[in-house]
């Protein structure tokens, strides 16, 4: 059996435990399904795909209204700059979130903003 070194044991169960939290629980995020949104006017197409999303660990909500958005990559022009999660207030009871995602286009790769839907 081979030696396993003290800075590479210690990586290796930082990183297990890390997969093993980085889902936040299921009951803090509501999604749903609708029709294909849009990017928003001011959108600036980046020529490369964003980078891996972030594992972010939701706090405890605010209200029983709030829902977590997720943190997303935005392309500022030049680069990719991180938006970290926070909680939002659903604008009323019947309201569904459709979280945002990118986009490959013709003129490159868009964010497509995350909506609530009723």
């Amino acid at each position: 059996m081979q030696h396993v070194g003290p800075k590479i044991a210690a990586a290796a169960l930082g990183l297990i435990a890390v997969s093993a939290c980085s889902a936040p629980p299921a009951a803090l995020v509501e999604v749903s399904a609708a029709a294909p949104a849009r990017p928003s006017a001011d959108a600036v197409a980046a020529p490369q795909p964003p980078p891996p999303t972030r594992v972010e660990l939701p706090p405890p909500a605010p209200s029983p209204q709030a829902l977590w958005r997720f943190g997303h990559w935005s392309w500022n022009g030049r680069q990719f700059v991180w938006n970290p999660g926070q909680y939002v207030e659903r604008p009323s009871p019947a309201a569904s979130w459709i979280p945002g995602y990118w986009e490959q286009r013709p003129e490159g790769w868009v964010r497509v903003e995350d909506q609530w839907t009723s």
